[in-house]
């Protein structure tokens, strides 16, 4: 399931909104929910409450709040979730970057553009969802593709670090560290940046030619034979990120 929550002041609006993304969701055979909030305040109060949605649809201009006010809302909480803005002017659009918007759509809507961006939102989102099954000693642990930091191979065993502070050691390794993480590897957001290490660019504080440096603090060598390699994969991922 993915949730979808539409936010705009005028009704039309609204309800166009509304009717494209459940059209959407038909024609990409997704399983979708839409929740619509006709007030910022509402939706605000959502959020406070706990109430959490992959993909936020914002206007930009409503009375009391703005869209980048309820941007940074769902940031203090959600630095994963798609924020997309439909606004009549461009003259937010910088500041739409401060909370890490992924798309600024123009009013009138235009399916086609917001169809666009619902494909890169669910794709985002997809990456979220999917999971790491480790065996363990305390048997098979799953853990979030976005909630691992970096993995480290270390006598002869993985070692996931999580965001959380979290290591989770996997059972000795019968196959090569490669092999025992390629799902990783498959995945984008995912580099091998040295024969015993793997992260996570989306958890790069500081990125210079022969280390990463993580949010947590951790320093991640990267080998000379690996330069070229990471420094595009890391170019691209914030590139078809940010």
């Amino acid at each position: 399931m993915i949730r979808v929550a539409v936010c705009d002041d005028e009704h039309k609006t609204l309800n166009d909104l509304e009717e494209a993304v459940i059209h959407y969701g038909i024609e990409k055979n997704l399983d979708l929910s839409v929740s619509t909030f006709s007030q910022a305040a509402d939706l605000e109060n959502q959020i406070h409450s706990g109430e959490a949605y992959e993909i936020y649809i914002l206007d930009m201009l409503m009375p009391q709040r703005n869209g980048i006010e309820i941007g940074q809302e769902i940031r203090k909480s959600d630095e994963r979730a798609v924020i997309i803005y439909l606004t009549s002017s461009m003259d937010f659009a910088y500041q739409a970057f401060g909370v890490f918007a992924q798309r600024y759509l123009l009013k009138p809507m235009n399916e086609a553009e917001l169809f666009e961006s619902l494909d890169f939102a669910v794709e985002l989102v997809r990456k979220t969802q999917k999971l790491l099954y480790v065996n363990t000693a305390q048997g098979i642990q799953q853990i979030f593709y976005h909630e691992i930091e970096y993995v480290e191979n270390s006598a002869r065993a993985l070692h996931i670090f999580a965001v959380n502070g979290e290591e989770i050691v996997s059972r000795l390794l019968r196959k090569s560290f490669e092999n025992g993480i390629s799902c990783l590897l498959s995945s984008s957001e995912f580099i091998q940046t040295h024969k015993s290490f793997i992260v996570n660019l989306s958890q790069v504080r500081l990125y210079e030619l022969n280390l990463m440096t993580m949010r947590s603090g951790a320093q991640i060598p990267i080998s000379k034979s690996r330069q070229t390699q990471v420094k595009r994969a890391y170019l691209k991922y914030i590139s078809d990120n940010h």
